[in-house]
């Protein structure tokens, strides 16, 4: 994941009362029924988890659980937890060594076996939440050091396909070898942990370095003969990738979204009349060959979520301006999602984001838009270590619970409705009781439950989802937050992986 690369500027203290907020009451859309509210989880460079090295797991597993739980609390259900930041891996893999971001020396492993990964996918569906595997695709090294490199290092088992470009290492994405190696890390995967999704963020082709080529010209001569110029043939290449990965998964697990989040503009009007009236020193489309309209158009990806790092009224990139572009010019048959620069609040030269409210009428304008589906903010220590509270800000925008939009283009058939017991009142609180029905095959349990819950006279309200894939067929919850006295009416709808909904009992 990559900061702006329109401007650069130092870090400005804060001046601007961040109170304001409390002050005033902004008409602000209301929190709609579904919504994607995610956060980027970073391990690159121990940015996000974990904030330091470390073997042992249990303190792998408890500042996991610790930053999980804080994020539940202000509202978040999707965590993008990123699982091969540099050609490594935070999970067991046979493809790629273990980072060094994990344990502190790559290719070394946790103590006591313990898969981070793993773990990671069952505290957070405990909590209702999805998990997305994050992947760097072709990033081999942040340095040049070979030497802290494992011995089953792809540098080491296949120096052939590794470039250096600027003070790092790259894949080149042009080999077909690289492409099936890809594609087989994926594999691997998605058959070995119950993901959600699989998820590339805006690094294909490195960001250019001026005066500098990317070297794969033998690569093109061998290779690139039948398309008009290099540019084509390396959006091409990582065309072909993203096609393959999404096939393949699509033909294992369907139900697990396969999505990409670009650079936030895809080209410059001032280079192609179908660009964005923008001003970008680089494009994903020119700069890094992401031709992201192009995955849409073509269906080899399940969802977008263009990275809008600018604030609204931002003249080189505004963040209106770009939204209303990507929902314009993507196609309906994919989702869109927002990426949104929560490490720019209160810490920007653009003195727009000094306010609290920048990301907050970024998220109004986001549901406005029919064509959005959520948000996810890079990244998660910018939430859970912000010095302006903005942590506390966003739960407030997210104090209703939401359900996760539906996954486009499922398969099959939506869940039988479970059958509720009378309520019973406990200590605790009302007690909800159901079961499913016991013709309903293992295979075609529900994955989850959605709680409702009105009092006498008014509309049903989600309270609630349970954890998922339980795998049972009697549940119970205790509604702990109902009013004594109070007459509530509650009704359970059952969720499948696709997100969508049982019918009501007649």
């Amino acid at each position: 994941m990559r900061p702006s690369i329109l401007h650069y500027g130092l870090i400005i203290p804060l001046i601007v009362g961040m109170a304001w907020w409390s002050q005033q009451a902004p008409n602000y859309a209301a929190s709609p029924e579904r919504e994607m509210r995610g956060v980027w989880m970073a391990t690159v460079l121990n940015i996000d988890y974990p904030s330091r090295p470390t073997t042992s797991a249990a303190t792998l597993q408890a500042e996991f659980r610790s930053q999980l739980g804080r994020l539940k609390r202000i509202g978040i259900n999707t965590i993008f937890l990123q699982v091969r930041p540099a050609a490594d891996a935070l999970y067991q893999s046979n493809l790629a060594p273990w980072s060094k971001w994990l344990t502190g020396q790559q290719g070394v492993a946790p103590s006591s076996q313990f898969d981070p990964l793993a773990f990671a996918i069952e505290e957070a569906h405990h909590q209702g939440i999805e998990l997305h595997a994050w992947i760097n695709p072709y990033r081999v090294a942040m340095d040049l050091d070979s030497l802290t490199l494992a011995g089953n290092h792809v540098f080491y088992q296949h120096r052939d396909w590794v470039h250096i470009y600027g003070n790092r290492m790259y894949l080149d994405p042009g080999l077909p070898q690289v492409q099936t190696h890809l594609l087989e890390i994926v594999q691997e995967l998605v058959a070995n942990y119950d993901l959600d999704g699989i998820h590339f963020d805006d690094y294909f082709y490195p960001y250019p370095i001026s005066g500098q080529e990317f070297p794969d010209s033998l690569t093109y001569r061998q290779y690139g003969r039948r398309f008009p110029d290099r540019a084509s043939w390396r959006r091409n290449n990582v065309n072909e990738l993203v096609a393959r990965i999404h096939r393949s998964i699509q033909a294992t697990k369907p139900w697990v979204q396969f999505g990409i989040s670009p650079f936030g503009v895809w080209r410059n009007q001032s280079d192609d009349p179908r660009g964005s009236a923008t001003q970008a020193q680089s494009t994903s489309y020119d700069g890094l060959y992401g031709d992201a309209l192009r995955w849409a158009a073509d269906g080899t990806v399940d969802y977008l979520m263009p990275q809008l790092y600018w604030s609204i009224g931002y003249e080189p990139a505004d963040y209106e301006l770009l939204l209303d572009w990507w929902t314009e010019n993507t196609a309906p048959s994919t989702q869109i999602y927002v990426g949104q620069a929560a490490y720019k609040v209160g810490n920007n030269h653009d003195t727009r984001w000094d306010e609290l409210e920048q990301i907050p009428r970024q998220i109004d304008l986001n549901r406005r838009n029919s064509r959005v589906s959520g948000s996810v903010f890079f990244s998660a220590k910018s939430l859970l270590q912000s010095p302006v509270e903005f942590d506390q800000r966003l739960a407030d925008l997210y104090l209703d619970p939401v359900l996760m939009p539906k996954r486009l283009n499922p398969s099959g058939s939506a869940p039988s409705p479970p059958k509720l017991r009378r309520v019973r009142i406990k200590e605790r609180g009302p007690m909800l009781v159901w079961e499913v029905d016991k013709e309903v095959p293992d295979s075609q349990l529900p994955y989850y439950f959605a709680i409702y819950r009105s009092r006498a006279g008014e509309d049903l309200e989600l309270l609630d989802v349970s954890p998922f894939g339980q795998g049972c067929r009697l549940y119970h919850y205790f509604d702990e937050s109902a009013e004594p006295e109070v007459d509530y009416e509650y009704v359970v709808r059952a969720m499948d992986r696709w997100h969508r909904q049982s019918a009501p009992l007649p």
